[in-house]
């Protein structure tokens, strides 16, 4: 059930094109993401909608504000005006700073979400979870020998074959 949500807010929150990647760019993606480094969407074909993910993030934040306000409702009532609104100027720069770890978060799983299916898309043969580090460590290599790009995908296909 959480990941059919996850799959829906994803879906929701990130516009993901539906052109294929190109292999250097799946290539250069999964070493960067293996090391993990923060991508840049473009390079995967997908963009955040801000507004969205404001939205999803205000949302799912009121479902464990709400009661919690209900619960304490009587303690904030009986305390001084004063430290009620420093209570809330904290509690608000909290819930922002929670939202940029939400939008890392959904960042890295749709990172993760698109190059597993560009992966089945060039790597058909190769399973994502058993090859992507040591398909890193071949690309790696492959960019220190200066392989051509148009030799690139051989290379990698031999090196994982022997």
């Amino acid at each position: 059930m959480f990941q059919k949500l996850k799959e829906i807010t994803i879906d929701y929150i990130y516009n993901i094109s539906k052109q294929p990647v190109k292999l250097d760019k799946l290539l250069e993606a999964n070493l960067l993401f293996n090391e993990g480094m923060k991508l840049d969407g473009t390079k995967l074909g997908f963009r955040i909608k801000l507004g969205r993910a404001y939205i999803v993030f205000l949302f799912l934040a009121h479902l464990v504000i709400v009661p919690i306000a209900f619960i304490f409702h009587e303690l904030f009532r009986i305390l001084d005006c004063h430290a009620s609104i420093l209570l809330a100027v904290f509690f608000t720069a909290m819930l922002f700073g929670i939202f940029s770890f939400f939008k890392e978060w959904t960042r890295d799983c749709v990172t993760k979400q698109r190059i597993k299916q560009m992966w089945s898309l060039h790597f058909p043969h190769f399973p994502y979870d058993e090859y992507s580090k040591e398909v890193s460590t071949i690309y790696e290599k492959a960019l220190h020998e200066e392989i051509k790009h148009s030799d690139l995908e051989r290379y990698i296909l031999d090196k994982l074959s022997a």
